[in-house]
């Protein structure tokens, strides 16, 4: 293998598109041989007269790389952008290398410095492992200087930017790194929200998402375009998780993504910005799933949040639950109308003695283990007056033996992140406008932040809910206390910490709380101290989690409510990384859904194949017989398999092709068989799943990965599947 340094323009030329990023180039990865090249420096300036002084300045074309990707950098006479490249069929075109917004403190001015002009010095340093660019005295802000380096290996490059303030007027507010942008037919796209999403061929639908990180939706930090053999990946490798936003756009054929990075420490002058970890472009081979092993591989060497693999802190109960319902307690009077909207329970439909009726029942039926996420379980209404959970409601208390008697596992809401700003007018000592905002995430102009719910106060007024800043420590001790007062007051089995894991982290500019104002991993940091402190003193067998699967929160819940994964290009990108970090459970199939058996039985199936335990649905479905018999096929084949998903290795999906047109319904088009393939702990066993939720029968063909799994089965084989039903191959290896 042979990686070469050109100093002229190499032989393939691409179509330019300017990339702007908002500053700092940040990567790195390890390093690795290269073709010998002498260690070079130089300097380029700028003419000291402007007049025509870059209308004849040669640029020099710097290029990286080896067999497997190549870019060409452009050194000019006052800046400098990524030329073009390619990274197996993927072709990258012209961008900025990075760009920083600042802040003029003595005006309130923004203004901002990018690679592509108004640098005075620009120095090189190059060897055949690692290329280093520095630009200074620029013209916006002499003070400031960048360093972007290139960590240089056979697969790829990681950058990493180093921003140096030495100005007593300019703070830096945020940056980005390289921006990203390829071309490519067909350009197939993948991007981290919820459990993963593939968009094929991206380039003729188009695609256009902004990703806050980490939050519900941007679940991890990587991306990847690709065609028909493969592609670049593209991976924020952050240990520590730092608040960032990534905006991924495709349209007119080109496919971009943009990295902006909140700098720490935002507003003051003379602090400067360095990177934390590093942005790696990889060359790989395949699709969605060989981009997901090169996360995941960062995740298991380097993530500061990973928890022991296999959780033996998790109590064997709730890692084999295979089925979870939601309800809540009819409303008192004393809550009026104020409802979990989005639950769009039937409660007052069957009665005060449903939520407990129902949900027995169910147990009965199923003859498994349940769990219940129940809502309404306090006196104050849904989404008002948070954070005065307690005291709990007499009928929730008397329900509740009941529900532990028929062996139901019983877990109530709380949410953990959210004080509702107007509680003083219920006549609470402790309340927002006297005490909570002084934790309330502020923003730019030093306001509290806050979001609108549809719950109305008794005074007429919208709920308003402000997420509350975890650097402010008597938050994180109001959570604590709730979490103790509920397991004195109940025999809970655990608590469901709403939102932490769900929320998007504010890079808060408050001065007074626990953490430098601006961006950083402190927000995840914070909350994650808030419940390794609760953890500590939890009865030995709680289960604690919360809602979506932001993965920083990993190290400290014992699983994450995976209700949103309800999209119809949904791939088992979390799983097959976090399978045996963390359980998974639930997906949303009731509400504007609820009478859509196809939408039901579809991610009912897809659930059980990518490892979730399933449901997070009202207990009403026990009177529903036509769910049911579909309903117990899966949930018993979920208890059945339990130490395979709990303790197994999610594998590389066959392929399958039937004879059944996929449905499309409640705005996602459904294949009719789906199929999954697992690997048991030691590797000796592997199992198919394959899944009918037609009700009508199928015949498929199945296209398996042999090699891939370390067991001779078939590379391709058929089935005939009656309607609405499950079917189970295992093959078994020598080793």
């Amino acid at each position: 293998m042979a990686i070469h340094f050109f100093d002229k323009l190499s032989a393939f030329t691409l179509p330019r598109v300017f990339l702007r990023a908002i500053v700092i180039a940040f990567f790195m990865i390890a390093p690795i041989s290269r073709a010998t090249s002498q260690e070079a420096s130089a300097e380029l300036s700028r003419a000291a007269s402007d007049q025509g002084a870059n209308d004849s300045y040669a640029p020099e074309i710097v290029s990286i790389g080896s067999e497997r990707w190549t870019l060409n950098l452009e050194l000019n006479s006052d800046g400098a952008r990524l030329r073009d490249g390619a990274f197996g069929e993927i072709r990258l075109q012209e961008s900025e290398l990075f760009r920083a917004q600042l802040l003029d403190v003595e005006t309130g001015a923004r203004l901002e410095a990018s690679s592509s002009s108004h640098w005075k010095s620009i120095k090189k340093t190059m060897s055949p492992q690692r290329l280093v660019l520095r630009f200074s005295e620029s013209d916006n802000c002499p003070e400031i200087a960048v360093e972007l380096s290139a960590e240089i290996d056979e697969r790829g490059v990681s950058w990493r930017l180093v921003l140096d303030n030495a100005s007593t007027r300019f703070a830096v507010e945020q940056v980005a790194t390289p921006k990203l942008v390829v071309a490519g037919a067909p350009l197939n796209l993948f991007v981290p929200d919820r459990c993963g999403r593939v968009i094929l061929n991206a380039a003729a639908q188009g695609f256009h998402s902004a990703y806050l990180y980490p939050d519900h939706i941007a679940s991890m930090q990587f991306f990847a375009f690709w065609g028909e053999r493969g592609g670049i990946y593209a991976g924020a490798h952050d240990p520590v998780a730092s608040m960032k936003t990534f905006v991924v756009d495709v349209k007119d054929g080109i496919g971009t993504l943009e990295t902006t990075i909140p700098a720490v420490d935002c507003a003051r002058p003379g602090a400067s910005f360095t990177q934390s970890g590093e942005t790696r472009w990889e060359a790989f081979e395949g699709d969605w799933f060989d981009a997901t092993a090169l996360y995941k591989d960062f995740v298991e060497t380097s993530a500061q949040w990973l928890p022991e693999k296999g959780r033996p802190d998790v109590d064997a109960r709730f890692k084999e639950i295979p089925f979870w319902i939601c309800d809540y307690i009819p409303n008192s009077e004393k809550q009026g109308d104020a409802r979990p909207m989005t639950l769009a329970t039937v409660s007052e439909r069957f009665g005060k003695d449903y939520w407990v009726d129902a949900a027995i029942q169910l147990r009965e039926r199923l003859g498994v283990p349940i769990g219940y996420q129940v809502y309404n379980w306090h006196e104050i209404p849904f989404n008002i007056n948070y954070p005065h959970f307690l005291p709990a409601r007499p009928v929730f208390l008397e329900g509740l033996k009941k529900l532990k008697d028929a062996g139901v596992y019983v877990f109530p809401y709380i949410n953990a992140v959210s004080w509702e700003m107007d509680d003083a007018e219920e006549g609470f000592e402790l309340n927002f406008a006297d005490f909570g905002i002084k934790g309330a995430a502020l923003n730019q102009n030093n306001e509290p932040v806050y979001y609108e719910y549809p719950q109305i106060k008794s005074t007429g007024r919208k709920t308003r809910l402000a997420p509350m800043c975890p650097g402010f420590q008597p938050w994180r001790e109001i959570v604590r206390k709730v979490a103790r007062e509920i397991e004195a007051t109940a025999p809970v089995d655990g608590i469901y910490f709403d939102q932490v894991s769900a929320v998007a982290p504010t890079p808060c500019r408050s001065a007074q709380h626990e953490h430098l104002p601006g961006g950083g991993s402190w927000w995840s940091d914070k909350y994650n101290l808030m419940m390794a402190t609760i953890a500590e003193q939890k009865p030995a067998s709680a289960f604690y989690y919360s809602e979506s699967n932001a993965e920083p929160y990993a190290k400290t819940f014992d699983g994450f409510l995976t209700w949103i994964w309800t999209k119809g290009d949904l791939v088992p990108a979390f799983p097959a990384i976090y399978s045996r970090y963390i359980v998974m459970l639930g997906r949303y199939t009731d509400g504007a859904t609820r009478d859509d058996d196809d939408y039901f039985r579809f991610h009912l199936a897809q659930a059980l194949l990518f490892g979730q335990q399933l449901g997070w649905i009202n207990a009403c479905v026990v009177y529903n017989d036509e769910r049911m018999a579909f309903l117990e096929k899966l949930t018993r084949t979920r208890y059945e398999l339990t130490d395979l998903f709990v303790e197994g290795t999610l594998r590389r999906p066959p392929r399958v092709r039937s004879n059944l047109v996929p449905k499309t319904s409640s705005g996602i088009v459904m294949e009719q068989v789906l199929a999954g393939v697992w690997t048991s702990k030691d590797e000796t066993e592997t199992t198919l799943l394959v899944v009918n939720v037609s009700s009508e029968a199928a015949d498929a063909v199945i296209e398996l990965f042999p090699e891939e799994y370390g067991v001779d089965c078939p590379n391709t084989m058929t089935a005939t599947l009656e309607p609405q039903s499950v079917r189970i191959y295992t093959w078994r290896s020598g080793r």
